[in-house]
């Protein structure tokens, strides 16, 4: 009786522990998040004819105002924006208007024009809440196939994308040209990335999708709400990344015969004199200096270093750690500046996806 009670308990013990741990998406968080997330139908003409084969793109509504997250290159010289819900009762084609823009990060703010009802809105997931093996979802309009809705698996949460100010998560959920700007989300309906891009040789699903993660998309809603727009730090100076490598040393010295100064067998990055007239280097600091650290924080590489800015704001002084001529030196009061974003060539000529036929 009594190994008869143990061999129970231990089956009970092993059922708990699946059921907590395998917890399926239910039919009703699907549907709260449909309603949420909205169609966008964007062209680059201001009055498209009704034939014309525009662009589609996903977005994802925000909050209780109604605000709508979506990609920045979504919108990108974009003149005319129409917004669809997933509503039986609500067949209106709405304007919108863009009140918030994040180009390093991709990602835009709209408000909807006429709306006068309440919308579903989804809420980010906590930080730290999501990790590799993290099942999760997609929805958008992949192919002009709208509202579809894919499954998959967080395969990394600590990507980046076009700067290493934007953390991203990498996912194999399929992910297609018209999911862009909208909702990667968990089995509770939280939102743990916004899909930005994918990477494959073929411009189609590969298994490998980027998101921008849930962090940076908060911290980018709350400055488009305040300001319209994103400002992040830097000290305004172009950097290469030195490896410590003999090998790579050449090459630098090789790519800049300018150089003058001995560059250090370390980690770091050497400032460069590809500064532009405008923008001077900051008092203190000389081309082809090294920083190998910011308050007496470490500094191997470009990512580091992003990571170390991202606890400053505009306006506030670091000082830097730097190797000049074999010697280290600290360089105290260097005033951070706005990180300049060469928008044009991140987007180039803006989203031309074209909509395949039925």
């Amino acid at each position: 009786m009594e190994k008869f009670k143990r061999f129970f308990l231990l089956c009970f013990s092993i059922l708990i522990f699946f059921g907590v741990s395998v917890q399926a998406i239910t039919k009703e968080i699907v549907e709260e998040v449909r309603k949420s997330v909205v169609l966008l139908s964007v062209s680059q003409l201001e009055d498209p004819p009704v034939n014309a084969r525009n662009s589609l793109c996903s977005g994802v509504v925000i909050n209780e105002r109604g605000h709508v997250l979506t990609n920045f290159h979504c919108i990108y010289k974009q003149k005319t924006i129409l917004l669809y819900y997933w509503n039986e009762e609500d067949w209106t084609e709405y304007k919108v208007k863009v009140i918030g823009e994040d180009p390093l990060a991709d990602l835009a703010l709209l408000e909807v024009i006429g709306l006068e009802r309440k919308v579903p809105y989804l809420k980010f997931a906590k930080d730290g809440d999501t990790y590799p093996g993290t099942e999760i979802f997609a929805l958008g309009h992949p192919m002009g196939m709208a509202w579809s809705l894919s499954k998959g698996i967080v395969s990394s949460v600590d990507r980046y994308a076009r700067h290493p100010y934007i953390k991203s998560i990498q996912v194999d959920a399929a992910i297609n040209k018209g999911n862009s700007g909208g909702p990667i989300f968990n089995n509770k309906g939280e939102i743990v990335g916004i899909a930005s891009l994918i990477v494959s040789r073929i411009d189609q699903n590969a298994g490998v999708g980027i998101a921008v993660r849930s962090d940076i998309a908060k911290h980018s809603l709350t400055s488009m709400l305040e300001t319209g727009k994103v400002d992040r730090p830097a000290l305004g100076v172009m950097i290469i990344s030195l490896f410590g490598k003999d090998n790579h040393r050449k090459k630098i010295l090789k790519d800049n015969p300018s150089i003058n100064t001995t560059i250090p067998n370390t980690f770091g990055l050497l400032i460069s004199d590809q500064n532009k007239p405008n923008n001077p280097i900051p008092k203190g600091l000389k081309v082809w200096d090294t920083i190998i650290g910011i308050n007496d924080i470490d500094i191997n590489n470009d990512v580091e270093f992003a990571d170390e800015l991202r606890k400053y704001k505009v306006g506030e002084t670091v000082s830097l750690n730097i190797i000049r001529d074999r010697r280290f030196i600290q360089v105290d009061n260097v005033t951070l500046k706005v990180f300049p974003v060469p928008t044009d060539q991140l987007y180039g000529q803006g989203l031309t996806i074209p909509i395949p036929k039925n």
